[in-house]
């Protein structure tokens, strides 16, 4: 039996209107940039300092001061790191008693064996500022088969109980199997290991003590790619944004036991679109928002729900963003889904967010720095300071050739590169001084070297004087 589901039941994001009274600022200008940062953690023990983990490996720690021009590196573990596609070290999580006991936990991808590893490790008890690899307690691996979709987020819930997201490794079916960890949510005991593992069984998971050999440790499933999810500390309502396939992107409220759906469907409809999807008896959870490709978006980046004292006009609602536009909206829970809005649209591309001890919110971007909000008095939905010039990409998808639009207001130095989804720079199409008005260049799919990409998704993303001034999502046909 079908059951049509249909997309106006869900809370779709309005992109028109006025926006919140907020821009986004450099945080910490005078540190060096970091190397794709991917996670932003307070410790929670009232030493008021900022961890960075980035993707290859190592995790920098820092005063949270405006002015603070210096960072230590606290644990580097690259050479245990699997970087090839959407791999690497990519979740922090301390423990909440992290001020006594020093535990905190990483995922990552190793490379041998080809897993994905939850594991503790443990701070000096001498220099807070470091911690020595050695201490490594593996907790959970996941054995994985290709590079993409690993999810990667971490967080300790308001129960005290670690949470970890796990993307469906590629293989979509793996999303709806209770058999397997991939595609899922899990919750897992730190503090009280059993059954001869390194985490017990929380009281409540859906599936503890079941006789079908489902994982006990899922607390949720039905994910694509759970990039990023965050507990709210004022609720302790879990909120978590699930990277789409084709055409939508999704806000998830967790929900203990609950099927989110893929890959019967994507976002709030049936996928493939057929119009209708054999959903009947599987209690499907429809997302709390979402929003489609056609406006060039194509990868969420779930945040958090803001809870800091700079910008009260942002104050109680869910912040979050698109990875390949830089754009940034707001989730008011509690009022009509059609007050929903874009805060700030900024070319960057975002790929965290995080908080510090005040519940201040800042977000990491691909190119390095940390940004925060700082609160206006206009209506923003417009970019920080810096040109928007690059228009369009045509024709996309394409298979030989493809031809950038740009438009320059004045004479510029302008530079137009091209990645790769691991973020390794392709190409680079423009690096020079340009005049003013309409020019194009064309790509022909080959990298640096001239050798013929395959097919796939690149990112293009142009700088001008210095500033990011747009991101396109670019697909390559065989």
């Amino acid at each position: 039996m079908t059951r049509s589901l249909i997309c106006s039941i869900v809370w779709s994001l309005a992109l028109a209107g006025a926006a919140k009274a907020a821009n986004v600022t450099p945080a910490f200008p005078n540190l060096p940039v970091f190397d794709s940062p991917i996670n932003i953690e307070d410790p929670g023990d009232g030493t008021d300092r900022l961890f960075v983990v980035e993707r290859a490996g190592q995790v920098y720690v820092f005063a949270n001061n405006p002015t603070v021009s210096q960072r230590s590196r606290f644990i580097d573990i690259s050479s245990r790191i699997e970087l090839q596609g959407e791999c690497g070290l990519l979740g922090l999580a301390f423990h909440p008693n992290f001020e006594q006991n020093r535990f905190f936990y990483l995922f990552y991808v190793r490379e041998s064996p080809f897993q994905s590893v939850i594991s503790r490790f443990t701070a000096s008890a001498v220099n807070p500022n470091f911690a020595d690899p050695a201490t490594e307690v593996p907790l959970l691996t996941v054995s994985q088969n290709g590079f993409f979709h690993k999810g990667g987020c971490i967080e300790f819930g308001a129960d005290g109980f670690l949470y970890i997201s796990l993307g469906e490794d590629g293989t979509p079916d793996n999303a709806q199997s209770l058999t397997t960890l991939k595609g899922k949510v899990l919750r897992i005991d730190v503090n009280n290991p059993s059954g001869g593992r390194q985490y017990g069984i929380p009281n409540g998971n859906p599936f503890k003590g079941n006789p079908n050999g489902y994982r006990e440790e899922i607390w949720a499933f039905g994910f694509r790619n759970p990039w990023r999810f965050s507990c709210d500390d004022a609720t302790g309502d879990l909120w978590l944004g699930d990277v789409g396939q084709n055409a939508w992107e999704e806000v998830d409220f967790l929900r203990k036991g609950r099927n989110f759906g893929w890959p019967l469907m994507e976002g709030g409809v049936c996928y493939p679109q057929a119009g209708s999807c054999d959903t009947m008896d599987l209690d499907i959870v429809l997302p709390v928002a979402t929003y489609p490709h056609s406006n060039g978006s194509a990868s969420i980046t779930g945040g958090c729900v803001y809870r800091g004292p700079t910008v009260p006009s942002l104050y109680g609602n869910y912040i979050f963003a698109d990875y390949i536009t830089g754009q940034i909206w707001y989730l008011d829970p509690d009022n009509n889904p059609s007050n929903e809005r874009l805060i700030v649209d900024t070319s960057l591309n975002i790929t965290a967010f995080g908080t510090d001890a005040d519940d201040e919110l800042y977000f990491s971007t691909f190119e390095g720095p940390i940004y925060r909000f700082v609160e206006t008095t206009t209506d923003v939905g417009t970019r920080p300071p810096g040109i928007t010039a690059l228009r369009a990409v045509h024709p996309n998808p394409f298979s030989i050739n493809t031809t950038f639009d740009i438009e320059l207001e004045s004479e510029a130095r302008v530079t137009l590169d091209l990645f790769d989804v691991s973020g390794r720079r392709v190409a680079t199409l423009i690096d020079k001084m340009m005049p003013a008005g309409g020019h194009t260049v064309i790509w022909d799919g080959r990298d640096v070297d001239g050798r013929v990409q395959p097919s796939g998704v690149f990112f293009s993303r142009l700088t001008v004087n210095g500033a990011p001034a747009g991101t396109l999502r670019i697909v390559k046909l065989k």
